[in-house]
């Protein structure tokens, strides 16, 4: 299903090229656009599918939304096939889910993974990709949009303390650490992967 829908658009896209709606620099960064939206739809649907199983939707909103925007402008760990990647993501979500249903992590232990941990992702984003290696530019950006989702979730913590929920800022602490995991297993997979491409 994924392939067609990714033959459709290349196709339109093509026709786009040759009516000059777009350059032919941006049709490989579009075609690359689409079919990365479309694998994180069917991840997310799938991922909701369970939480609902699980009963545990406020917990899956929690985490899904501070881990895909995170990982959307602070990078992490992109593996080399969507097979891969969504068996990741898939494992991921039960694990976080069931850890966030069967442990509360102490408020003080927390809040020092949420501070702690929102300092080292912030220090570390962007992580690069070897498929689509940043710009100066595009990397302040993203550094900078990371910061500001990074404000947004301390404040919810706070929210979520201040009203006694130590079920979210547990759960809040535990998706930053895996958001963090993820930018350093990211780290290493791209200088080994680039180390390969230069010695080529």
């Amino acid at each position: 299903s994924t392939r067609k829908e990714s033959s459709a658009a290349s196709d339109v896209y093509k026709r786009q090229v040759k009516a000059g709606v777009i350059s032919q620099e941006s049709y490989a960064l579009y075609q690359y656009g689409f079919q990365i939206g479309i694998e994180m739809l069917i991840c997310f649907l799938v991922c909701f599918g369970i939480a609902i199983y699980m009963h545990m939707i406020p917990e899956f909103v929690v985490f899904t939304g501070s881990f895909m925007l995170l990982r959307t402008y602070a990078g992490g760990v992109h593996l080399n096939s969507f097979i891969k990647c969504f068996l990741c993501s898939i494992t991921v979500q039960i694990f976080v889910l069931i850890a966030s249903k069967q442990v509360i992590i102490a408020p003080p232990v927390s809040w020092s993974i949420i501070l702690c941990g929102s300092i080292l992702i912030f220090r570390i984003a962007p992580v690069d990709n070897v498929n689509k290696e940043l710009e100066k530019e595009e990397k302040i950006y993203c550094k900078k949009i990371s910061m500001k989702i990074l404000i947004g979730i301390v404040v919810f913590a706070i929210g979520c303390s201040f009203y006694n929920m130590d079920n979210f800022v547990s759960l809040t602490a535990v998706t930053l650490l895996v958001v963090l995991i993820s930018q350093y297993i990211g780290i290493v997979k791209y200088k080994i992967e680039k180390s390969v491409h230069e010695r080529r």
